[in-house]
């Protein structure tokens, strides 16, 4: 099952993320270090016989990687995922729909659109990013882009709330 998943999602950089042991039986298991994948993955019984479908998410997410500044190996992931035949059109959305809810939250960001992305998935490489210049060298809060299943984002809460927070207490002292 693992190659069937690297194969289709070109998910090699996600296996190497996940948190992988044996349960109590001695059955594999894993925790998931992000839910792109599993989108691509299922996109067939997603769909459901339509020709496209937006999903929102959360996600409880683990990542075997040195923690950093809001940073963690367990977090939630939000999220939003846009099945279709069309990349591009799907990017465009999913980019709009996420900068709509950052800005509801008055969040101040910086938006990438030209970021590389490190998940072979994405369409070469391509995909974008929105920043809380705040975070400092961890500043990344959204990470997106299009794959050939279509598009989407993935929000990462604690970051997104540290961002939320260190701006609302600058704008107490300011």
């Amino acid at each position: 099952m693992q190659d069937t998943f690297i194969a289709k999602t070109g998910g090699s950089e996600i296996i190497g993320q996940m948190w992988a042991f044996p349960d109590k039986k001695g059955r594999p298991c894993c925790l998931i270090p992000e839910a792109t994948a599993l989108f691509q993955e299922r996109k067939r019984e997603l769909l459901a016989g339509r020709h496209e479908a937006g999903f929102f998410y959360i996600a409880r997410c683990y990542r075997y990687e040195r923690p950093q500044a809001g940073r963690y190996r367990e977090f939630t992931q939000l999220g939003f995922e846009y099945l279709c035949p069309d990349p591009a059109d799907a990017l465009g959305r999913s980019r709009q729909l996420c900068l709509a809810f950052l800005d509801s939250l008055g969040l101040r960001y910086q938006l990438d659109g030209a970021a590389k992305r490190g998940l072979s998935y994405y369409l070469d490489g391509e995909g974008f990013e929105v920043r809380a210049p705040e975070l400092g060298a961890q500043k990344q809060v959204v990470g997106g882009g299009a794959y050939r299943e279509g598009a989407g984002f993935g929000i990462g809460l604690e970051r997104l709330a540290l961002a939320l927070s260190i701006q609302a207490g600058q704008q107490e002292t300011g």
